[in-house]
């Protein structure tokens, strides 16, 4: 904001004040310049956050919500909102059309769509005892990390870790967080062996 009267950007806030529409927010402002002392006043407008249709998934159940955002911005899928007081990460974007696409302008949003990130990862576990398949559900810390090779118990089970299964991809080895875990395929071992770690008490179904 330069002075009206020597085009300075060099200013004090003398005294502010803010009015709100329906729609928009003013901040009405008197403003000092500091290179010439004369006191000139500008008003910012900005609009209001507009209320957007959310349905947050937490493993199971799903909820539907409102977030605020400001219509003139661009939203895509992995961006963390805060939902009242919960942080969610975007799964889906459906627009105006009725199409699901992975980035939009918010002005042709219609509903998004996001993943409770303030709640345990659920990850599966198959056990297999050469064709017949156990299959469990273990409630981990997101940032968990499960590796291919990795000897874990589960309940009277000891099994080793042969490959796990991703958002993306299927690893023969390496690591991956249990936020991006769909499936980690073991077999058994001899119950009396030593393991990695025990998801024994992790179990939910």
């Amino acid at each position: 904001m330069r002075c009206p009267t020597c085009g300075s950007k060099s200013y004090e806030v003398v005294n502010s004040k803010v009015e709100v529409s329906k729609t928009k927010k003013y901040n009405k402002l008197l403003l000092k310049c500091n290179d010439c002392e004369s006191v000139y006043r500008e008003t910012l407008t900005e609009k209001k956050p507009d209320d957007y249709r959310i349905i947050i998934s937490e493993h199971d159940f799903s909820r539907k919500s409102h977030v605020k955002l400001y219509p003139e911005g661009q939203i895509q899928v992995g961006d963390v909102l805060d939902v009242d007081g919960v942080n969610v990460e975007i799964t889906s974007i459906e627009t105006k059309r009725g199409s699901r696409v992975s980035k939009s302008p918010l002005s042709e949003v219609e509903t998004i769509w996001a993943l409770s990130l303030d709640i345990p990862a659920r990850v599966g576990i198959s056990i297999d005892f050469r064709g017949r398949v156990i299959s469990k559900k273990v409630e981990v810390d997101r940032n968990f990390e499960f590796g291919v090779g990795d000897i874990i118990k589960i309940g009277k089970f000891v099994l080793r870790i042969h490959s796990i299964k991703t958002m993306t991809r299927r690893l023969k080895k390496g690591t991956a967080a249990a936020f991006m875990v769909k499936r980690v395929y073991g077999k058994p071992l001899d119950e009396r062996r030593s393991y990695d770690y025990d998801l024994s008490s992790k179990v939910v179904g």
